[in-house]
């Protein structure tokens, strides 16, 4: 049985798109997603040997793609000469997509975009490049959230561009024996986003006393997300969002 929201502010957000149906981080995937009644589309960025943002999960594409190599040791015209389809009943080649093409088409719907931002350290100005290609397609600053589980990287954006809104990524390796420092991270991220198995009572109550949102990680079944929404989290991350929820 489909779960039905707890509220209007409770926010469903698709991780990767449609990344069950369809190959993730795709065009199919996230024009699925982006036609469900879900609040929010997650993608995921790395950038080129040239310079050029794409949508990927991995810093290679040997798991997505029928190529193999590292995202920035390849050029985009190198990367859009791989079937992006990891499914092998998917007939259609899939392309990469570049953020640019993301925000053109992000742009005609009214979600807000999770922006992850994969091993900031290996891109140079990653930041600021995303920055700007937000800013070029004059893409609404309050329909973006921006999220690593670098926490430096998080911490440096919100210095740098205090408007946007940002979160950190909580994983189970780092936290399983210890929760984070709720609020160090509330002075410059609106959202603390964890592995879903981190969450608890202590957890929640903590989060929300520095005014940290919650939306955990990646929930693929409607027990564990209505024991989450039990607990009081605000949103959930999901590959699967119209199959447990009634959109």
């Amino acid at each position: 049985m489909k779960l039905a929201r707890p509220s209007k502010a409770f926010k469903v957000i698709a991780h990767r798109g449609l990344s069950q149906q369809y190959p993730e981080n795709t065009k199919r995937a996230y024009q699925a997603a982006l036609s469900q009644h879900i609040d929010m589309l997650e993608i995921d960025l790395h950038m080129t040997k040239d310079g050029v943002l794409v949508g990927i999960h991995d810093d290679t594409i040997d798991r997505t793609s029928n190529g193999k190599g590292a995202i920035k040791e390849l050029t985009l015209e190198a990367l859009r000469s791989f079937n992006f389809s990891r499914q092998s009943d998917f007939a259609e080649n899939v392309s990469i997509m570049t953020f640019d093409e993301i925000l053109t088409l992000c742009k005609n719907y009214s979600k807000t975009l999770l922006i992850e931002v994969k091993k900031p350290k290996n891109y140079p100005n990653i930041g600021e490049q995303i920055i700007q290609k937000l800013k070029n397609h004059a893409f609404p600053t309050n329909r973006v959230i921006i999220q690593s589980f670098d926490q430096t990287f998080i911490q440096q954006m919100a210095e740098i561009v205090p408007y946007m809104h940002y979160g950190v990524l909580i994983s189970k390796r780092k936290y399983w024996l210890k929760q984070p420092t709720f609020s160090e991270i509330a002075k410059y991220a609106d959202y603390v986003n964890p592995n879903y198995q981190l969450i608890n009572k202590k957890f929640i109550a903590r989060a929300h006393a520095v005014g940290l949102k919650i939306m955990p990680y990646t929930v693929n079944d409607s027990q564990t997300a209505k024991k989450l929404i039990q607990l009081g989290v605000d949103g959930v991350i999901t590959d699967i969002p119209d199959e447990i929820f009634k959109l």
